[in-house]
């Protein structure tokens, strides 16, 4: 299966480069949800992914498409392939001009034997925050209440951030599964395996806190025993006046195994919204 879904990515990928984006689409179930660098929100569904391609038809063209070291984890029938990519445009005599390097999330669900994407999220490696950025939020009037796998989710990360904007890290090492991956804004390639993970975060223990933490539109795709959590992510600190003295904007795809029972991270993407590369 792992060969099967590679193959699917990178065939999707030959026509991306040469102006064709259909390819994704065709390979993209109907309750896509996904995140690129160019987007505010997520597109949520096949009809607003569809329009979004349209307006990119013809306009992506370059020469070179690096795979650097995909993996895919596979639990029943989903799974989560990930890599980091490199598109590079060539000179007629072959040199290369300009290379952009990503950071990619594809979550694939097999629906009536086919494997469908679910989930999307791509990043600039190495990215920053634009110079200002307005972003489209939900205002709930009424009280929203999670339930089923959403409220076990949340459940564990909302625990596991009250932690972290404290500068305790160690809620997320806790819900790692051994073979947890990861992407951040300022990861030069994907982090593998629970002692990357863990000194990782040992460098940033003590050094993060922030005042308020806010889980945009939050959303569960579930099959079997994996489950993507998506959301936009509001981190706030506050003046002594409460005024706000910043705010950080994000982007965030957790995925999620149940192992022995319990759920556990195994793989992980954060990315600034509007991140540019750097």
């Amino acid at each position: 299966m792992e060969d099967t879904i590679l193959s699917l990515e990178k065939a999707a990928m030959e026509r991306w480069r040469n102006g064709d984006p259909w390819g994704f689409v065709e390979i993209s179930a109907e309750d896509i949800n996904y995140v690129d660098p160019g987007l505010t929100k997520p597109i949520l569904g096949l009809d607003e992914y569809k329009a979004y391609m349209k307006q990119i038809e013809g306009q992506v063209h370059y020469q070179r498409s690096e795979f650097i070291d995909p993996n895919v984890v596979v639990v029943g029938e989903a799974a989560v392939l990930s890599y980091n990519y490199r598109s590079s445009v060539l000179s007629p005599e072959g040199a290369v001009t300009s290379q952009t390097p990503w950071n990619a999330t594809e979550v694939y669900f097999r629906r009536e034997d086919q494997w469908r994407i679910v989930h999307s999220h791509w990043s600039f490696i190495r990215h920053k925050l634009p110079e200002s950025l307005e972003v489209p939020i939900p205002v709930e009037l009424t009280p929203q209440e999670y339930a089923g796998i959403s409220a076990e989710l949340m459940a564990l990360e909302s625990a596991a951030m009250e932690r972290w904007r404290k500068g305790d890290p160690w809620g997320f090492i806790e819900l790692y599964a051994p073979q947890v991956t990861y992407f951040d804004t300022g990861t030069p390639q994907r982090l593998n395996g629970l002692e990357a993970m863990r000194t990782e975060l040992e460098q940033r223990e003590g050094k993060i806190h922030y005042d308020v933490m806010e889980f945009i539109a939050p959303r569960v795709q579930a099959h079997g025993d994996m489950a993507v959590l998506t959301y936009r992510f509001f981190s706030t600190q506050l003046n002594p006046n409460g005024s706000i003295a910043s705010r950080t904007p994000w982007n965030c795809s957790e995925v999620y195994a149940r192992m022995d029972g319990n759920w556990r991270i195994i793989h992980n993407h954060w990315s600034f919204i509007k991140g540019e590369r750097i």
